[in-house]
């Protein structure tokens, strides 16, 4: 998994990469807002997933879906596939 590149410890470099994921996020959040369906809410859990994957922060997730980092993190902090299993293992 790529991080972002730093300056020094506090400073994250902005890329396109960050710039993209944060696109397809708003995007995707947009697409449940105007039908929210399984396959809406399956995409936006994905572009939440992409955004982690390239370092994107909560803050930065959760102003994009108009929500508190920390509603973000408790809503979105397993990735799909961790869920998943989760819900596999509860079958069981």
């Amino acid at each position: 998994m790529d991080t972002p590149r730093r300056k020094n410890k506090s400073h994250i470099v902005w890329t396109a990469e960050h710039d993209t994921a944060l696109r397809r996020l708003a995007d995707a959040a947009s697409e449940v807002k105007k039908a929210d369906t399984t396959a809406s809410r399956r995409q936006l859990r994905s572009a939440v997933d992409a955004a982690r994957d390239v370092g994107v922060g909560w803050t930065k997730i959760g102003d994009t879906l108009g929500i508190a980092s920390g509603n973000a993190y408790h809503r979105y902090r397993k990735r799909a596939d961790q869920q998943r299993c989760d819900a596999n293992g509860a079958q069981g």
